[in-house]
């Protein structure tokens, strides 16, 4: 593969996820208002569509390390500010806008996940307190 080869599919992951991690920010809005509405067949679709989605951006980071060694060099440092370099000096503000904005992306998501994780966890440990009164005898038959 080409140095030109490698930076046009490592350009197209960029987009590629830029886009998917939009989505993953909406499935996890999603996740969070099923959550909050005790909806469990939505939280079950929605969370197979989460895994599914993210396996692919999983995907695409593995190629992204393996092509970003292909163009830096193996024994280099590796960062995506290396990369750049390798790009045309008129290309390199748009490849490292595309690349702040996936950062910020990428929080965002990892942020709203734990929010989720809180919610759900929070809401297991209520379940679990009222099944444990329930054995103690609060919702024993009549």
């Amino acid at each position: 593969m080409t140095a030109r080869e490698a930076l046009s599919r490592l350009i197209k992951g960029v987009h590629a996820d830029l886009g998917d991690y939009r989505t993953l920010r909406e499935l996890l809005e999603a996740q969070f208002d099923a959550a909050l509405k005790h909806r469990a067949a939505v939280i079950n679709d929605v969370a197979n569509r989460i895994t599914e989605l993210t396996s692919q951006l999983e995907k695409r980071r593995v190629e992204r390390v393996t092509l970003a060694k292909l163009l830096v060099g193996k024994q280099s440092n590796v960062t995506i500010s290396a990369v750049a370099e390798r790009l045309p000096a008129n290309a390199r503000p748009a490849f490292n806008e595309w690349w702040r904005t996936l950062e910020r992306q990428v929080q965002e998501c990892k942020r709203l996940n734990e929010r989720n994780c809180h919610l759900l966890m929070t809401q297991h440990e209520i379940l679990q307190r009222v099944m444990q009164t329930n054995s103690a005898g609060t919702y024993a038959p009549a």
